[in-house]
């Protein structure tokens, strides 16, 4: 129940500050916007048909299943990251409750504007939470997990269906979880990805908070996502949120009612090529690297959550030695999206200090960093750096680092390529203490099995 994904927009600056304005767009691509149908009617009462059958059987073994219990649930945020995903962002919300019932153009969400889509006979019933960026990479690494928004009983539950659709076609073979509350409204969690959801089944009971799935693109879906969508005891479509142009129910529905508007950069980075795949269905290629020789380019990318007209960024690129090699300023000429991600070209050459360089974005008074090296070994890793977990990350006093393999060291560098912490090991998970370490960004050296591999550490 997802209209094609987002609106990007391409920055490419070329030179140093003096030969060109590296503020200046080069490309900028809107997407286009299905009007299509999600499931039809008929779909839906034949849901409600399996519903109710499943309650009776529920009930047929216990007889005090569905007593109402108290007024409408407060939610929690339906969706989580997985634990070991240690970037900064990982969603954007691209679609709300249609509020104006008019099909076909006729928009409205809840803060009134047109956050939200229909098609020539119905409109959009929920919110979907859309994994981005790289939203087929990260399904398949299952990095947003959908969880109880609120305590109830399973109701429906589908799984085995095909995960990797495209097309918002009315495909009714979703994978998902249906859950009933204590005053009897139900929340509707749609799309999961096959095979990763609960072993619990329709009859049992869950926890707010309590794991259900991963997000997929199973049923009518374009791109990877949670579909939330709620009725009240009554069967009435709710919108959970808040808000001057929702007319369905007449308070939030939230424990903490999540902005509208969440200006945040998701993931920022450096690569080796200004390819972007964006093949429905096929997990992306990233081309991301950390490691640069002298008259290669660096693509420099920023991806945005929720950016508006002038909206700024500023930018500083550091040289190893702490000079400043970059310093400017990204103002956005565009409207409002949900998401987009700019571009910029560095070229290097033979001048360029050999060592590890720092690119730091300030947006909406965050700070967000990444790294790239010249002559380094940054990003020389293989495939047991998969095998690493990092946790937390951003750390306070401490940070663990849990492998399937014995951990032999741990070497930590600040920016300037200094050794501040060495830990030796032997186990396979370990503990360091970083209380001691300034707030920033930081590389672990990781040593296991005779291979030294990479890893930030930011430090809060």
């Amino acid at each position: 129940m997802k209209n094609q994904l987002l609106v990007f927009f391409c920055l490419i600056g070329i030179g140093t500050l003096a030969q060109v304005n590296l503020m200046q767009p080069s490309n900028f691509t809107p997407a286009e916007f299905e009007k299509t149908e999600c499931i039809t009617d008929a779909d839906r009462q034949a849901v409600r048909k399996t519903i109710a059958e499943n309650k009776q059987q529920i009930l047929a073994k216990n007889s005090q299943a569905f007593q109402n219990r108290g007024g409408s649930p407060l939610f929690v945020l339906p969706i989580r990251a997985k634990a070991e995903f240690d970037e900064y962002g990982y969603y954007i919300i691209n679609n709300q409750v249609d509020h104006d019932l008019t099909p076909n153009g006729s928009l409205l969400d809840y803060e009134c504007n047109e956050r939200t889509y229909d098609w020539t006979t119905g409109n959009h019933e929920g919110t979907d939470y859309v994994l981005w960026p790289y939203p087929w990479k990260r399904m398949q690494e299952e990095i947003m997990e959908v969880i109880a928004a609120a305590p109830g009983t399973i109701i429906d539950k589908r799984d085995g269906n095909f995960d990797l659709n495209c097309d918002n076609n009315g495909n009714p073979n979703w994978n998902g979880i249906i859950i009933e509350h204590s005053d009897g409204s139900q929340a509707w969690y749609w799309h999961f990805k096959d095979g990763a959801i609960t072993t619990k089944e329709v009859g049992d009971t869950v926890e707010a908070g309590e794991y259900l799935g991963a997000a997929g693109s199973s049923g009518s879906s374009t791109i990877p996502h949670l579909h939330f969508e709620v009725y009240d005891a009554n069967d009435n479509l709710i919108d959970p949120y808040e808000g001057p142009c929702n007319d369905m129910n007449p308070s939030s529905w939230w424990a903490e009612q999540p902005n509208y508007y969440v200006p945040e950069i998701n993931h920022i980075s450096t690569h080796n090529s200004p390819n972007f795949d964006a093949e429905c269905g096929v997990v992306e290629k990233t081309y991301e690297e950390l490691n640069f020789e002298p008259g290669e380019e660096v693509v420099f990318r920023i991806f945005f959550r929720d950016i508006s007209t002038d909206d700024n960024t500023h930018i500083t690129v550091t040289k190893p030695d702490g000079s400043v090699l970059y310093d400017y300023d990204f103002t956005s000429p565009w409207p409002n999206y949900t998401g987009a991600y700019a571009e910029w070209i560095f070229p290097t050459d033979n001048t360029w200090q050999d060592g590890v360089y720092t690119i730091t974005a300030e947006f909406y008074g965050s700070m967000y960093e990444t790294i790239f090296g010249i002559n380094t070994s940054l990003g020389i890793e293989n495939a047991a750096a998969e095998i690493f977990s990092i946790y937390p990350n951003p750390a306070s006093e401490s940070v663990f680092i849990e492998s399937d393999a014995i951990v032999d060291k741990v070497e930590i560098y600040d920016m300037l390529g200094r050794n501040v912490l060495q830990q030796i090991s032997g186990e396979r998970k370990i503990e360091i203490n970083t209380e001691a370490l300034k707030s920033g960004l930081y590389l672990a050296f990781i040593t296991s099995e005779g291979k030294t591999v990479s890893r930030k550490i930011v430090k809060k």
